[in-house]
């Protein structure tokens, strides 16, 4: 006779624990993977065409061989490497080795535009702001004209910042670059040519004030595609050299030994603060370890304000104690601390970050990322977000009848889509937000209403024959509904065990049961991508989130089974 599910469980979550302690750093950190990117790549090697051809070009030469090595057998290119494909990095890829060498490339060119061109060419593209960009990289390749598309006002930087603020939120930075790209390809006339001349100076301003905020000299977002674009952008408007060098730089020092360039920094902090909190969920909150953890993140906590984005001091953003302070991350990471109640001089951390969280909620009542009340759609406001930050409210002591999370509530119980489910604006498909929703219904009496009951069951009809979840029905090229992953089926086991399935429901302990066994031989589990670097165009894996929502959903797991009568009778 097997042993029991739950003694399964607690060998897997000690089997995980002991692996993520022996790799933890002496700071209190883990180190994690950074995936080497499709876009990165293909924007750097763009970039360091354009803007340093004769110094740079070995890099450029590896970084092309790259990409061909890399693209798939179905003509595209995924996220990351042998990622399934996905649209963007397809065109900014086939664009980069074009432009590079037509000849050389010609083949894998062509298979790439022979699969763009059945999905729909550009014109498939429902975001604005990345059509714009996917035309751009195929003009600066010659294989498509940007003239006539519609004009990038870039005058809307001589406003005031209120105005233009929730309008662009994070795009600030790619959107100075597309407007010189586009004023480079084709000029402006008459007053337009006059409203754009007088805007650059207030471009260069916004851009110098984005790269004040952040860590390193040339640097946007931490993100080395982000400061591709920029670097084409103020290559093409003739900047002031300076200003190129700085990006060329920062793209230099990045590049892999094989040719390519990652995704982001500060992957670390992100999954790192999901490590912390799944080790605390698994039962290890008290340990001096998690504790060494915990006053990392603290450490990493903002101290400035970010005032592009009107962000007061307090938040936390991936690339560390500077860079993009956003909401996402700010709540993983205080999902992290509040476990352990506050610690130390931890407690005015914790407070000040709780008050950072409160202070970026919606008029609406809802979270989005970086930007509050903004208008773009990428930005926010963001169910997954909105549920997560009402998690870490309840968990920091805000009560159910504080109006912030009457407020929030209220909005989330209007948001869900008509089959149930809930979407999430940085994961992909809807196995996370149903989930996050789920938890926050929970945590909130809320298991009874109607809204909870459908998405409770959008999400169980979304299981998979093996026990375990996907993305759901999504319609997103690159979403396999098919399969499942370590991240998806622990997201939904512990959004619905939080809603109030029980432990010994088949379809619980099946779950369980997948996790446990999808566990690799050291301990860990593997990644797969469902981060979303570009909604739905561009995703990427990381390896420190994976075992965190793991740890997370096996510890909830393991604490809602005990005394259960099929534990202790052991299933055969």
């Amino acid at each position: 006779m097997r042993a029991s599910l739950s003694s399964r469980v607690e060998r897997s979550v000690a089997r995980a624990a002991e692996a993520l302690f022996a790799a933890q750093r002496p700071d209190g950190s883990w180190p994690n993977r950074r995936p080497t990117a499709v876009l990165g790549t293909a924007g750097a090697v763009v970039a360091l065409h354009l803007a340093d051809p004769e110094r740079s070009r070995d890099l450029v030469e590896r970084g092309a061989r790259w990409l061909v090595e890399a693209q798939n057998a179905d003509g595209g290119w995924g996220g990351v490497a042998r990622a399934p494909t996905q649209f963007v990095p397809t065109v900014v890829a086939a664009s980069a080795l074009h432009l590079l060498d037509p000849r050389g490339a010609r083949e894998p060119v062509r298979r790439a535009r022979d699969l763009l061109d059945r999905r729909g060419g550009v014109r498939s593209l429902t975001d604005p702001g990345m059509a714009h960009m996917a035309a751009t990289f195929l003009t600066l390749a010659g294989l498509g004209d940007i003239q006539g598309s519609r004009r990038i006002p870039l005058e809307l930087l001589m406003l005031p910042r209120r105005f233009w603020r929730p309008r662009l939120s994070f795009r600030v930075a790619p959107f100075v670059a597309m407007a010189f790209v586009q004023a480079r390809h084709d000029p402006p006339k008459g007053l337009a040519r006059l409203l754009h001349r007088l805007a650059v100076p207030a471009a260069y301003r916004a851009l110098a004030e984005v790269e004040r905020g952040e860590n390193d000299r040339g640097g946007y977002g931490g993100d080395n595609w982000l400061v591709s674009v920029v670097c084409i952008g103020l290559s093409r408007a003739g900047a002031p050299e300076e200003l190129v060098s700085a990006t060329v730089g920062y793209l230099r020092s990045n590049v892999h030994r094989d040719g390519s360039w990652h995704i982001m920094q500060g992957l670390d902090l992100i999954g790192g603060s999901y490590v912390a909190r799944g080790l605390a969920d698994a039962g290890f909150a008290a340990d001096p370890r998690l504790a060494r953890a915990r006053a990392w993140l603290r450490g990493c906590q903002q101290d400035e304000a970010f005032p592009i984005f009107d962000a007061p001091p307090g938040g936390w953003g991936w690339e560390g104690p500077r860079g993009w302070p956003n909401i996402l991350d700010s709540a993983n990471v205080l999902s992290a601390l509040v476990a352990a109640g506050g610690e130390g001089d931890g407690e005015e951390s914790l407070r000040r970050g709780l008050r950072w969280l409160e202070s970026r909620q919606d008029r609406a009542g809802s979270w989005g990322t970086f930007v509050p009340d903004t208008t773009l759609a990428n930005d926010g406001p963001c169910p997954y977000v909105t549920a997560q930050s009402v998690e870490v409210l309840f968990d920091g002591g805000v009560p159910r009848q504080d109006p912030r999370i009457v407020k929030a509530l209220e909005w989330l119980l209007a948001a869900q889509r008509a089959d149930g489910a809930y979407e999430a604006l940085w994961y992909r498909g809807l196995t996370p937000g149903t989930s996050m929703a789920l938890v926050a219904f929970g945590r909130a009496g809320l298991t009874g209403h109607p809204a909870a009951t459908r998405a409770r069951e959008a999400l169980l009809d979304a299981q998979l024959a093996d026990g375990s979840w996907g993305p759901g029905e999504t319609g997103v090229p690159g979403d396999d509904a098919s399969a499942g992953t370590v991240e998806e089926t622990a997201w939904a086991l512990r959004g619905l065990l939080a809603c109030g399935v029980p432990a010994d429901d088949p379809r619980l302990r099946r779950a369980a049961e997948w996790i446990v066994a999808a566990q690799r031989g050291d301990g860990l589990w593997e990644p797969s991508p469902v981060c979303m670097h570009i909604r739905d165009l561009a995703y990427y894996v990381d390896g420190l989130i994976v075992n965190g929502l793991a740890l997370k959903a096996l510890g909830s797991y393991r604490d809602a089974a005990a005394g259960s009568p099929l534990e202790e009778q052991g299933a055969p």
